[in-house]
């Protein structure tokens, strides 16, 4: 499949070199690690305030649910990777040699999932701001990704539309029940330590999905929730 319609080598030949670490830094809205962290900052302030309402939940549901559905989709991003194995954009083009699959951009899809899900799902600000903001932060993701040599405009665009297109659908599924979701980002992270032939990366997805499922499942618990709740008193 030939994915190189000309975009990312005008990047590349017409951006002074400076700006190579200035777009780098741009990538990291879409870093899996970065994803994590903020990820774990949702849920360490979600629990915070739900001590200080003396609620009898640790994480509410729509936390829980935006948790869930990011993982899931992490997973699947791998997965999608390992099945297509595209190739990336030859050496000479790349400011920052990669090796992994080219297709769909791990960081632009990763960036999708995680802005566009806090979009959706968060009740700061107006939804439509939110999805302002998450639109210019995947569209810098993904740009950046270009910039730096190392995807095609086809990469990009289709990393878009699935990191969406997932989102949707699970929220279609599951009709925003973390339960659910946390079941569907089990077997997504399932799916992708089987398809990688459990490689590091195929492993740090199963362990995050289902051990993520199997956190919200403990939480849960009659005395779980009964223990918290004598904690908020």
């Amino acid at each position: 499949m030939n994915r190189d319609i000309g975009v990312t080598e005008l990047f590349r030949t017409h951006l002074p070199e400076w700006t190579v670490p200035v777009f780098e830094l741009v990538s990291m809205l879409g870093d899996e690690l970065v994803v994590v962290v903020v990820l774990l900052v949702l849920a360490g302030v979600d629990a915070y305030r739900s001590f200080e309402r003396g609620s009898g939940q640790v994480l509410s549901d729509r936390t829980a649910f935006v948790i869930a559905v990011v993982l899931g989709g992490l997973a699947l991003t791998l997965v999608l990777k390992t099945a297509f194995g595209f190739s990336r954009p030859p050496e000479p083009l790349q400011a920052v040699p990669r090796e992994s699959s080219g297709f769909p951009s791990g960081h632009t899809m990763a960036a999708a999932i995680l802005w566009t899900a806090l979009a959706l799902w968060s009740a700061r600000f107006t939804r439509r701001s939110r999805l302002l903001a998450a639109a210019g932060g995947i569209a810098l993701v993904a740009v950046s990704r270009l910039a730096l040599g190392v995807h095609y405009l086809v990469d990009v665009v289709a990393s878009v539309l699935f990191g969406v297109g997932m989102l949707l659908l699970a929220a279609r599924l599951t009709r925003g029940d973390p339960e659910a979701a946390f079941a569907g980002a089990a077997v997504l992270g399932t799916l992708a330590l089987i398809v990688t032939g459990a490689t590091t990366d195929g492993w740090l997805a199963f362990v995050g999905c289902v051990g993520a499922a199997g956190g919200w499942w403990i939480l849960n618990r009659p005395r779980v929730r009964a223990l918290w709740l004598s904690t908020t008193q």
